[in-house]
């Protein structure tokens, strides 16, 4: 490791340790305090994306069901009949007026509710795969399966960095005089650091003889706030996919397409 990496090693080990040893509360400690969210980055163009997305691949008679709304910015942007669910409270509450709610979306009995309320749904999920492991993400897909029912679809929008936490760190201004405020709030509350989400984390939580790929971008970015001086929005390599359950999928398998 050459000098300027062990150095942001140090700013990264000291903000850490600063995270609560109790990590039920990492969550709701980062949006009851934190004023500019890593990922709220307000980028017009990458909603339109999203919209456009689901204009031409989901039903339009369907409600949108975002899984992780967190403040819910870029759940207003997706329709007028959308839900938002998140795990913390203070995201909820940071949301404001709209239909949001507290729920845990690792848990597929929450899938189950929302559909015997709303019906079959699309789901929209935005960076919140590639921070769970993969037993987390089997769960959040059995959630999905059960909002879709037969008429819904999934549009999952995640950051595939290629390359270690401190590459990625580096990547969005990080170095050996200092971490940006936003990348340090993450650090120091505690909150699941980024893995890899492409091919692979998709088909393990998605398999593909359950979910048919309308969709896959691999050249998608997800935008953060700006990290640097210029007051540019950082881009985050990404992967993008849209899907759609598979008709009988117990005893199909289905080739992705491109």
């Amino acid at each position: 490791m050459n000098v300027r990496r062990a150095r942001l090693l140090l700013h990264v080990i000291r903000l850490s340790l600063r995270a609560p040893r109790d990590r039920s509360t990492r969550w709701e400690r980062y949006w009851a305090e934190t004023d500019e969210v890593l990922w709220d980055a307000q980028d017009p163009a990458e909603a339109a994306h999203y919209t456009a997305l689901l204009a031409r691949h989901a039903d339009p008679a369907l409600p949108i069901v975002d899984l992780g709304c967190g403040s819910g910015l870029v759940t207003r942007a997706l329709g007028d009949r959308v839900v938002g669910v998140d795990i913390a409270p203070a995201a909820v509450a940071r949301a404001g007026a709209g239909d949001f709610r507290v729920g845990d979306i690792t848990d597929p009995a929450l899938g189950r509710a929302l559909h015997a309320e709303l019906g079959d749904c699309t789901v929209f999920l935005r960076g919140v795969l590639h921070i769970l492991d993969p037993a987390a993400r089997r769960r959040v897909a059995e959630t999905a399966a059960a909002l879709v029912g037969r008429r819904g679809s999934v549009l999952i929008a995640e950051t595939d960095f290629p390359g270690p936490l401190l590459g990625y760190l580096e990547s969005l201004g990080a170095g050996p005089h200092g971490i940006p405020r936003p990348l340090a709030r993450a650090l120091e509350t505690g909150i699941p650091r980024p893995r890899p989400f492409g091919d692979a984390e998709l088909a393990d939580a998605f398999p593909p003889t359950r979910w048919e790929r309308v969709v896959v971008d691999h050249s998608a970015t997800i935008a953060a706030v700006p990290m640097r001086a210029a007051g540019v929005r950082e881009q985050i390599p990404g992967h993008l996919a849209v899907l759609r359950p598979v008709t009988g999928a117990a005893q199909q398998t289905h080739s992705p397409t491109p």
